[in-house]
């Protein structure tokens, strides 16, 4: 595993010590790219030498000013490695950070952003003493939107194949292309949840000419309120910005009714439960068939992708659907419910029974829901969790799960389908910084029955 270490390079001042910090790191598992963004002199002769030294750990590359985001965005297109490390050219990393940020890659390979701590240095690299200036710890969330936007900083390791499914860095031209690594916690976290290593691994240098300077208060205030405003737009939220500071407030927007038209089923190509859909007339082009998988997150992930209504349906071949007004009764309890993931069971249960895992080959999800999460993970967690896992996904970012009896409608469970140790223990070591969303053997046994274990 290499780490790609990127840096824009504009000013030369303290560039030395900060090219030094990458060739003294405790592992060599690193590459170090540098784009000279039309700095000044001193910088561009610094890369000029490195560029003439033919280190074969380093690559140098020339353009003219484009300013912090476009810089980033340039370096992250000429990575081919699993992991970035942005680095800014006026800051140190600490001698061990490629070492623990690997090992952390490697012990959670679903996140797609590891964070560590960062101190405060002068300018001649000694450690100060400096209140920091954002918090440290798990994000916080009000229906799919994150509310404390300022919740991030260096340090952080980005995961290539989370970054690729992104928009990738973007600023503000309006504040010099600032905003990029705001931004991209939050397009990152709509790939999969983060984890935090909690020790300082990256040195930021006080000093009078740093970029981020330059920029006031004020100018922070609104870049979070138009990135925020951006995250909810593009994750479909229904939902309003109620507060100009963060940690932001927000108000849902209502909801109409949705009907049967709103909802497309995701199918299994050639299944049985596709022939039924047109059996009992439902519109050709609402149902969705995906080339099954060996892998049922991907099929449905693909499915998902080619959708483009407010809810989904997936039903798998367990499912038995005895007539359209059956569906019609399962649109209807989410309108009712306000649920925002929501599936049908045999059992008499009262009213609406909020859950925090489901276990059903049918259920619906808003579309919002899928978009905010990440939607199922199709690399790491094995078949018969990946809706419980999703159901994590959810709960996590304050959406809510519901199981309502609904007559005409039946199916089977992953679980019910079998589940072992194994993959219990694999939904664990995924979901081990937040062990409350998790369920229990016992909670298993509940959904499977115990004859389900295999």
């Amino acid at each position: 595993m290499i780490i790609s270490i990127e840096v824009p390079v504009f000013k030369g001042e303290f560039l030395n010590q900060c090219i030094q910090s990458v060739f003294q790191q405790s592992s060599d598992a690193w590459h170090l790219s540098l784009v000279w963004d039309g700095g000044d002199e001193r910088s561009r002769r610094i890369l000029e030498e490195m560029q003439e030294s033919n280190h074969p750990k380093v690559s140098v590359y020339f353009n003219e000013n484009q300013g912090i985001a476009r810089s980033r965005a340039f370096l992250s297109a000429q990575n081919n490695y699993p992991y970035i490390l942005p680095l800014d050219d006026d800051d140190e990393l600490a001698p061990n950070a490629v070492e623990q940020f690997i090992e952390a890659a490697k012990a959670n390979p679903w996140a797609s952003l590891i964070r560590g701590r960062r101190s405060f240095i002068n300018q001649q690299s000694e450690h100060v003493e400096e209140t920091q200036w954002f918090p440290f710890g798990p994000r916080h969330y009000f229906k799919g939107m994150v509310s404390d936007v300022f919740n991030q900083a260096q340090p952080y390791l980005i995961r290539k194949s989370a970054y690729d499914r992104t928009l990738g860095w973007q600023g503000f031209d309006d504040f010099m292309q600032a905003g990029e690594d705001c931004d991209i916690f939050l397009q990152l976290e709509e790939v999969a949840h983060f984890e935090l290593i909690d020790e300082v691994l990256y040195h930021y240098r006080l000093h009078n000419e740093r970029a981020s300077d330059t920029l006031t208060s004020a100018a922070a205030f609104e870049m979070w309120r138009r990135l925020t405003d951006r995250s909810i737009d593009r994750m479909e939220l229904p939902l309003i910005r109620t507060s100009d500071v963060p940690p932001f407030t927000f108000e849902e927007k209502e909801r109409t009714d949705l009907t049967l038209g709103d909802l497309e089923f995701i199918v299994p190509k050639g299944s049985t439960i596709s022939d039924r859909l047109k059996q009992i007339e439902m519109v050709e082009d609402a149902i969705i068939e995906v080339p099954r998988r060996e892998n049922e997150a991907s099929w449905k992930m693909e499915g998902f992708q080619a959708s483009q209504k407010k809810i989904v349906c997936f039903l798998d071949d367990s499912v038995q659907v005895d007539d359209a007004s059956a569906l019609v009764d399962l649109v209807n309890a989410l309108n009712e419910s306000g649920a925002d993931v929501l599936a049908p069971t045999a059992e008499q249960v009262i009213g609406f029974s909020k859950q925090q895992w489901l276990d059903a080959g049918c259920f619906l999800v808003r579309r919002e829901v899928l978009l905010a999460t990440g939607g199922f993970d199709t690399e790491t967690i094995p078949n018969a969790m990946h809706l419980i896992d999703l159901c994590i996904q959810a709960n996590r970012r304050d959406f809510t799960c519901v199981v309502v009896h609904i007559s005409g409608i039946s199916s089977q469970g992953p679980l019910a389908l079998g589940w072992s140790e194994t993959d219990f223990q694999m939904l664990k070591r995924k979901w081990h910084s937040y062990p409350n969303y998790l369920p229990s053997i016992k909670d298993l046994n509940r959904f499977s029955g115990d004859g389900a274990r295999r």
